[in-house]
């Protein structure tokens, strides 16, 4: 709805009660500490068209994210809309001066304007969605037809659980055949939806938001297609790493057979996350963290994945016990960590 500020009247917010300072190696709350410098964060989302002002009968030096903007005495008037083009989601910032921090004031002003931009939400993401949706349904159904026997194995719950050797499908034998193939293809654009939801639903969770983020329908296939060659990639990366490592520590005929269960922890973790969006939709879930919920629950899917191989090759494989953890390790604790990282921080 459109809103009509009130001409000539200024609302302005303090900031001292989020300002932050350094001490014992942590920042904690400012509460009138002696200190020369202090700190607080801007959300650039949440202050959208508004601006922070500094003031201060000293000098004072102002940083942004440990970059020095500028030092001066007196006022100083900063627009969020143009830091926001720099910094898209938030920034931090420094004010050191020499003198205490007692002078100095802090305050977000919204700028008065005659009319706000009406936010209309489009249907775009939605169709989009729907399209998506009904291609991978439409290609799982060939998986049905053509080889019911694969599409199930992969989605195979108790097989997922199962360490005996016996329980595994032959098709794991084959993880270059033309139908695998196809299926790493599928779950790549599968997990490209999955994460692009998250990602339109929880923007100010994650940074990568920022990078695929959809504002039409055209944008929104592209960055389907974008992130889906993306994911497809490390994959390749994935079973070329498998293989440099089962060279390295001496294993043998593990490669297929590892990376078979990889995928199907993949594919098992995308279902689930997309059955917890399904409920979303259905039940009208009115809760701001859920998508990024959903993102923990993909991640400790593939931790559960990890534990599961360990088990699974320790069944197989004659080696110590070490040995085989240092290769797990390599092969699957350390990109999962590095995984946590690139989403989280």
């Amino acid at each position: 709805m459109a809103t009509r500020a009130s001409a000539g009247v200024v609302e302005t917010k303090e900031l001292k009660s989020a300002w932050l300072v350094y001490s014992e190696n942590k920042y904690v709350p400012y509460s009138n500490q002696s200190t020369d410098a202090i700190f607080f964060w801007i959300n650039t989302k949440l202050n959208k068209h508004q601006q922070l002002l500094i003031d201060s009968r000293h000098d004072y030096s102002l940083f942004i994210n440990a970059k020095l903007v500028v030092q001066k005495r007196g006022r100083l008037s900063l627009s969020i809309d143009s830091l926001s083009k720099q910094y898209p989601f938030q920034f931090f910032v420094s004010i050191y001066s020499a003198t205490g921090v007692h002078h100095l004031t802090t305050e977000i002003t919204i700028v008065p304007i005659e009319f706000d931009p009406i936010d209309r939400k489009g249907s775009f993401f939605l169709d989009f969605s729907l399209l998506a949706t009904l291609a991978l349904i439409g290609g799982f159904a060939v998986f049905i037809q053509t080889n019911p026997a694969l599409t199930f194995d992969y989605l195979n719950v108790r097989k997922w659980f199962s360490f005996q050797e016996k329980d595994e499908s032959k098709f794991t034998l084959r993880i270059a055949s033309s139908v695998n193939l196809l299926f790493y293809l599928f779950g790549s654009f599968f997990m490209s939806l999955m994460l692009l939801v998250a990602f339109h639903f929880a923007d100010d969770h994650f940074w990568l938001a920022q990078v695929f983020a959809i504002k039409s329908t055209p944008q929104a296939f592209w960055q389907w297609f974008l992130l889906s060659a993306i994911i497809a990639g490390c994959f390749v990366i994935k079973l070329v790493w498998l293989a440099v490592l089962a060279a390295l520590f001496g294993f043998r005929d593990t490669v297929n057979f590892q990376f078979f269960n990889f995928m199907r922890s993949v594919l098992i973790a995308i279902t689930t996350i997309a059955f917890l969006c399904l409920i979303y939709y259905m039940v009208g879930i009115q809760n701001s963290h859920y998508f990024e919920y959903l993102i923990f629950i993909l991640i400790a899917i593939f931790i559960v994945g990890i534990v599961l191989i360990y088990f699974k090759l320790l069944s197989r494989m004659p080696f110590h016990f070490f040995h085989l953890f240092s290769y797990l390790c390599a092969s699957e604790i350390i990109p999962i960590v590095v995984l946590i990282r690139f989403f989280f921080y």
